[in-house]
């Protein structure tokens, strides 16, 4: 979709906001990662846990390499887009693995005198740099991205969290969650948590780039901790008008990564929303709390579609109980995985037999994990959330998994899923 007269409108406007509500000394402490991050942890906002820095020669050449943690990442403190960012995966004490190979500390040392020289910052002015945890990919993004860190912008304002996008790393970007590079921008609906349209570049797709998977419908781990993080880190940036950048990793959940003093326009694309019109609902209003702000939010700017899925009990986990209907109005109630990378629904060939279901009298060619196979169907009729569901099933020899019945994406319509949403006690595996 190409960017309209009103969008660039609206960049004009948007600086309006960055001017009058962004004090200049506040912008530069944004603009200055290690400064960003002292400050968050200070405030007990949850960031990536800092292992070192560096502000001179003698700061890298009396560093102890082996008191390094086994994975980190190497940042200037005024790099802008990804530079001299370095990403190393393992580390032994003098070597490690890198995305361009084997790293030496001879390597690493030379990388920071370099960020040190200025060579990664704006206006090639002096900088400092440091080291930090790495951030460890929640397992919930593996089924939407192969490499690379997803993070989630908030554009936080007056306290509220106004609009919110997913970047997604696709191969075109390189694993990086940078929509100028090719990343994946998609909406995401405040009240909820759920995506809604997404973009690459300034087109609309409906899939993840490579993948059959639908961008609408994924809902975002840990919700709405996420934006009480994004509205505590605003307040402690001072700025009145910010993107919060949060990623969540697997074991500390989300993490603020950065701030940003002069956030841009493509999340209201991904959103095919008007930045502008929710600033002016919310540009005079005072609130008490964090929690107000985001309840308030929540009220305010809920995707209208997905508040009505969410109200009408259409929401689902991995798994579901279903009632199976068969023969002369009876009933059997089983848990089911449901499975949007699977197309067509499939049952155990013991429970077609247990419930005389009716066998339809063709067969099927399914892809599995062993390959290309040859499935024969049986026609099945279950309810699922109180919705009644008839379909033609395959049926294979499942009595070695978990689960005697999977739905595929066909019989889900109508449906939203939550892959975090996993009952109680119940294994996925």
């Amino acid at each position: 979709m190409p960017v309209s007269r009103s969008v660039l409108g609206m960049n004009a406007r948007n600086f309006l906001y960055i001017r009058s509500y962004n004090r200049r000394k506040y912008k530069l402490i944004a603009d200055n990662k290690l400064e960003t991050k002292l400050r968050l942890l200070k405030e007990g906002v949850p960031t990536p846990h800092l292992v070192h820095s560096f502000s001179s020669l003698h700061d890298v050449r009396a560093y102890d390499w082996s008191t390094a943690p086994k994975s980190f990442v190497i940042k200037p403190a005024h790099g802008y887009g990804g530079r001299g960012i370095r990403v190393v995966t393992s580390w032994d004490g003098e070597t490690g693995k890198s995305e361009g190979g084997i790293v030496s500390r001879d390597d690493l040392e030379s990388e920071i005198f370099s960020i040190l020289d200025g060579a990664h910052s704006l206006k090639n002015l002096p900088d400092t740099a440091f080291i930090e945890r790495r951030v460890r990919r929640h397992s919930f993004f593996k089924k939407y991205t192969t490499k690379g860190i997803p993070d989630i912008r908030v554009i936080v304002f007056n306290g509220i969290p106004v609009m919110a996008m997913l970047r997604l790393p696709t191969e075109a970007s390189g694993g990086k969650a940078n929509l100028h590079l090719g990343a994946l921008g998609i909406g995401i609906d405040i009240r909820t948590g759920i995506t809604t349209y997404g973009i690459v570049g300034n087109k609309q797709v409906e899939r993840i780039p490579g993948a059959k998977t639908k961008i609408q419908g994924i809902k975002i781990p840990d919700w709405n901790a996420l934006l009480n993080i994004a509205v505590k880190a605003q307040k402690v940036s001072k700025l009145g008008f910010v993107g919060i950048d949060i990623v969540i990793d697997e074991t500390n959940g989300p993490l603020v990564l950065e701030i940003n003093a002069r956030p841009g326009l493509s999340i209201q694309v991904a959103n095919q929303a008007s930045l502008r019109t929710r600033l002016e609902r919310v540009e005079d209003l005072k609130l008490s709390s964090t929690q107000e702000g985001v309840a308030l939010a929540q009220k305010l700017f809920a995707e209208s579609s997905l508040q009505q899925v969410e109200e009408s009990n259409n929401v689902l986990g991995v798994i579901e109980k279903i009632t199976i209907l068969y023969g002369e109005n009876k009933k059997k109630t089983v848990r089911a995985k449901i499975d949007t990378g699977a197309f067509r629904t499939s049952i155990d060939v013991d429970l077609v037999h247990e419930l005389s279901l009716d066998k339809h009298d063709r067969y099927i060619h399914v892809r599995s994990g062993s390959g290309r196979q040859r499935r024969h169907t049986v026609k099945i009729q279950f309810k699922l959330k109180g919705k009644t569901v008839k379909t033609i099933a395959s049926y294979t020899e499942r009595s070695h998994l978990r689960f005697p019945i999977i739905i595929g994406r066909r019989d889900l319509k109508g449906f939203i899923v939550d892959p975090a949403k996993i009952p109680e006690g119940v294994k996925v595996r």
